[in-house]
């Protein structure tokens, strides 16, 4: 198939769109980059030069407005270095950049463009210390040390740009990412099904990339815009710039000497993102647009756009002809021009009113297409209501809306661990509308009153806020507009008895499941989705010690880390990288998620992760575990007077849409809902429901039992997030440090991925609330491991100092006495039964090794005892993690890890770390 071209023929009357995003200025301790708007002047002029560009000039979106504007030259002139470089802040700084309103542009697009979608993007990127989440830095961008919420004013690719781009309608989606860690995106390229997507990284993961010069721009930018405007012969697809612009940065090298090495990934052929210098200019658009409602801009843009593109056309080739036919250019555009913006016929539409929807992140592309079929016009067709849907984590709602005063009036001031709620930073604009997984969500933001409290309240958020504000809205529960039965997804590969699929609690079903095979029982984040945490106040309930931290760790010494959503969850064991987890791993997601995922390949509705590699899977529906219910909950803020009537009578209108119409209802099980019955439950599946496929006939039950009680389950499900939390910190850290000379002389004790270089970048994971220390295990025989850092609460410049200034010791290194000790240590004082432990034990090798066999198996023995303390080992030794080595058996008893040169042991380190510690996550 020839490659996707935005000016062929036969995509003359799609929509095409760049959103060309450059961030220059940054307050706080970020460094601007100078260089940036010199990035925005190259990609203009690569996507829309005469000969060469794919787009016109109307066709460019750029944030901010004037970047890359060619009047004027970029400012500075230091280009700065290293990771952190750029130049330092001036007094004349760039206009800001906020990432609500490239968001807003992202959704406009996703909803306008048609045919090719270009997103560029160049500032300062982020990840958290296990490489994942990657976050785009806007303005005001910040890090702080809520491990839940660590960056402030960001985009999250993984959970805010890459959900939007996914639900475009454009024929062609391609993004460029020119920023530090913008290889990590491609942890988290998800496409839906069929959509062609390309993703363009300036760099590898984990990369950093220097600021570029102001006069020049980045050299990743420099480099694609030579590429794009100097071809010959043949279109400059992505194939082909992905190619060449490898060979362009090969000579170069990225921070701390990083091999410097764009890469991509691509879901669909191939797309033309530049002709050859030889090719005829664009063509004047021989066809309107596509059919589709008229806007100001749009038709603005068209009359001003039109004259120019015709005299171009018609001067190329000057004839007698051609002098008659300017003449009717010239009467036709003024003519055209009259009518578009200044005929009082009223042709432009008026802005719609916008209702601003805010729902779980399991629902979210269901929502979103729904909002997008809301068929609300005029006479004209022109859209009256605008739906904007976004998501945010359940938790997160539920404690904003308690706080809702918060919105207007944030915190003045956090304390030092940013753990504060500020719903604009974690949740968004103030909804109108709030569609949760299921009512619990309701019931814990209006415990109280219909109003709700105040997220201090125990049944709220199930964390304290003692600055927590009070509630200023109403929540008026309208009715269900779909319904989806938590299930607990099992291979079918796996024996468990038919009787048990309905009507049975989830410990009962669990016990069965695990007495006949070996078992792995998942579930997303309970953080993130209601679904998540109504399975968890389930599987707490059902756990046989009664221990948050016995599911919790186990869970993680399966998959680490948790995905967010029933999606994800999904996607990450369909990857087929996870030592056949997938084919062992019991699923707790929503019956509408099992079902997508157990459909063949080409089948409509099957997520474009899926693969054979995920065993197909049958629901069982646990009697203790409610189903989602898909509650429409209307919003009124006290205070909001303006359009107040307008407002109510269209979210009501939609509300109505949504339970009752049949093409809003099709949105819903078309992806594996169950509909709203005549009496408002749950309806059976139709014959063209997912539920009904051939691939779910025996995975699936028609009828099922409305399960969980009628009682109000805040007051539980706020005492499971609150063990779900302590399970997961503070927590309690000890390194045991061998400093042996041996250390020194295989040189693997200073310098970098050295001893003492790999725990003091651990460490970054670690935080005011954790109690931490470092041992030194080489000593004089019958002497204790001495203290370098002593355990319990510390600073972590201090302790990255204290090991950094660290020396070897002329004696062997006591492991055996070391490890004992150690343990006693995390063991002792009375701690919370669900407080993380974690023992980290760096080693060359030679005297971990040279514990006698008997002792190995004392101290094997010993690590699998309570309260658990997971052990990872760090080996600097090559084979030591192999079967049956030491190292591998302490981590195996102890649910920890071994590590050894064949991982990358400063990452996966820093990320194990991380599991346990609640410090700073940049």
């Amino acid at each position: 198939m020839p490659p996707y071209d935005a000016r062929g023929e036969e995509n003359g009357r799609k929509r095409h769109r760049a959103v060309l995003i450059g961030v220059e200025h940054y307050t706080g301790t970020r460094n601007d980059l100078p260089a940036v708007a010199t990035n925005l002047r190259l990609m203009r002029e690569a996507l829309t030069a005469e000969r060469t560009g794919v787009l016109g000039p109307d066709d460019l979106v750029v944030i901010p407005a004037d970047g890359g504007d060619t009047s004027g030259g970029p400012q500075g002139a230091d280009t700065g270095s290293g990771p952190k470089g750029g130049t330092p802040k001036g007094p004349a700084p760039a206009p800001a950049v906020d990432p609500l309103r490239v968001r807003a542009a992202l959704a406009a697009a996703r909803r306008d463009v048609t045919g090719l979608l270009v997103v560029y993007f160049a500032g300062h990127g982020i990840v958290r210390p296990d490489g994942s989440d990657l976050n785009l830095m806007f303005t005001d961008s910040r890090v702080t040390r809520d491990r839940h919420h660590p960056f402030v004013d960001t985009l999250s690719w993984r959970d805010d740009v890459m959900p939007e781009l996914r639900n475009s309608r454009a024929d062609w989606v391609v993004v460029i990412l020119d920023c530090c860690f913008a290889g990590n995106a491609l942890r988290a390229f998800s496409p839906a099904a069929g959509q062609n997507f390309a993703l363009l990284t300036a760099a590898e993961p984990g990369v950093e990339i220097p600021p570029g010069d102001p006069r020049t721009g980045t050299e990743f930018t420099a480099a694609l815009h030579r590429l794009l405007t100097t071809g010959e012969e043949e279109p400059v697809t992505f194939t082909r710039t992905v190619a060449g612009i490898r060979r362009a940065m090969a000579p170069l090298k990225a921070v701390d000497g990083h091999p410097w090495i764009p890469d991509e990934l691509r879901h669909g052929d191939d797309v033309v993102l530049a002709h050859p210098v030889d090719a005829e200019p664009s063509p004047p658009p021989g066809l309107p647009l596509e059919a589709g409602p008229p806007t100001a801009v749009t038709a603005r843009s068209f009359a001003q756009a039109l004259p120019r593109r015709l005299l171009a056309a018609l001067a190329h080739r000057p004839t007698r002809t051609t002098a008659v036919a300017l003449a009717g250019v010239v009467a036709l555009a003024a003519a055209g021009a009259w009518y578009l913006l200044g005929a009082p016929s009223g042709g432009d539409c008026a802005s719609p009113l916008e209702l601003r929807v805010l729902t779980d992140p399991d629902l979210k592309s269901t929502v979103q297409k729904a909002a997008d079929a809301y068929p609300k016009r005029d006479g004209d067709g022109c859209r009256t209501v605008g739906i904007n849907v976004y998501d945010a984590k359940a938790t997160d709602a539920v404690a904003s809306l308690r706080s809702s005063s918060l919105w207007q009036e944030p915190p003045a001031t956090c304390p030092a661990s940013g753990d504060c709620p500020r719903p604009q930073r974690d949740v968004g604009a103030q909804p109108d509308i709030w569609i949760p997984a299921a009512g619990s969500a309701w019931q814990r933001a209006t415990a109280g009153g219909a109003g709700g409290g105040n997220a201090s309240s125990a049944t709220g958020s199930g964390k304290p806020g003692a600055d927590a504000g009070r509630s200023v809205v109403d929540l008026d529960r309208l009715g269900s507009v779909a319904y989806t039965p938590m299930v607990l997804g099992v291979p079918d590969t796996m024996a468990l008895a038919q009787s048990l699929q309905t009507d049975d609690p989830l410990g009962a079903i669990v016990t069965a499941l695990e007495a006949g095979q070996q078992a792995e029982i998942l579930r997303p984040d309970p953080e993130d989705t209601e679904g998540a945490l109504l399975a968890t106040d389930a599987l707490y309930a059902s756990s046989g010690s009664g221990r948050a931290s016995t599911v919790e760790q186990g869970m993680a010494q399966a998959l680490r880390p948790m995905p967010s959503t029933a999606r994800e969850l999904m996607c990450v064991l369909a990857d087929g990288a996870h030592n056949d987890l997938e084919d062992r791993a019991a699923v707790l997601v929503p019956e509408q998620t099992l079902a997508q995922f157990n459909l063949s390949a080409g089948e409509p509705g099957r997520p474009g992760c899926a693969s054979e590699a995920l065993a197909h899977r049958v629901a069982h529906y646990p009697s203790d575990v409610p189903m989602l219910d898909l509650p429409f909950v209307r919003v009124t803020w006290a205070g909001a007077d303006r359009d107040a009537d307008a407002r109510t009578a269209a979210v009501e209108d939609f509300y109505e849409w949504l339970a009752t119409d049949p093409d809003a209802q099709k949105c819903f099980t078309d992806d594996g809902f169950r509909g709203v019955g005549e009496k408002g439950g749950p309806a059976a599946p139709a014959d063209d429901s997912v539920l009904r496929s051939e691939d779910n006939t025996t995975a699936v039950r028609e009828q099922i039992p409305v399960t969980g009680p009628d009682a109000d389950a805040s007051a539980s499900l706020s005492d499971t997030l609150s063990r779900y939390r302590g399970a997961l910190g503070p927590g309690r850290v000890l390194y045991l440090l061998d400093n042996s000379t041996s250390m020194a002389d295989k040189r693997v004790w200073d310098g970098t991925g050295g001893a003492k270089e790999l725990v003091a970048r651990s460490m970054t994971s670690l935080g005011a609330g954790d109690s931490y220390g470092v041992r030194m295990a080489a000593v004089a025989e019958g002497k204790p491991a001495t203290d370098l850092v002593p355990f319990g609460p510390n600073t972590r410049a201090g302790a990255q100092k204290a090991v950094a200034g660290a020396g070897t010791a002329a004696f062997d290194a006591r492991i055996a006495a070391g490890l004992d000790a150690a343990l006693g240590t995390l063991r002792g004082e009375a701690t919370g039964a669900e407080q993380p432990r974690l023992l980290v034990l760096v080693t060359d090798g030679e005297d971990f090794e040279a514990v006698a066999e008997k002792e190995q198996k004392r101290l094997v023995a010993e690590a699998g005892k309570t309260p658990l303390v997971r052990i990872v080992t760090v080996s600097l030794q090559d084979g030591a993690c192999t079967p049956g080595r030491f190292g591998e058996r302490l981590a195996g008893a102890s649910g920890g890890r071994c590590l050894d040169p064949a991982d990358d042991i400063a990452a996966e380190l820093a990320a194990e770390v991380a599991r346990t510690g609640t410090g700073d996550a940049e």
